[in-house]
């Protein structure tokens, strides 16, 4: 059977496959800025997450497709069904 051996990024060095540990990154892991845009709401220019934060609170918005969606049943109004319903049936009668 063959050996399959993984060359380490670092050392250079083959090691075989089956004891070859990808090592953790040793930066921290940082996120870009946004990209600037123009606000809907007001027509201002936002540069920077941080004025995005505050332009959604400042203007009570909320960013769509973060969120998570939740269909909750609506309640049954059974007074309005069955006072349509006997008006239906009073119109039927009533003809």
């Amino acid at each position: 059977m063959k050996k399959v051996y993984v060359q380490d990024p670092v050392t250079l060095e083959l090691i075989p496959k089956e004891e070859y540990h990808r090592r953790e990154p040793v930066a921290p892991m940082v996120m870009p800025d946004i990209k600037g845009y123009q606000s809907m709401q007001t027509g201002e220019w936002i540069s920077s997450r941080s004025q995005h934060r505050e332009h959604l609170k400042q203007h009570r918005l909320i960013e769509i497709g973060n969120e998570k969606q939740v269909n909750k049943p609506r309640p049954v109004d059974r007074t309005g069904i069955r006072k349509a319903a006997e008006q239906a049936v009073m119109r039927y009668w009533k003809d």
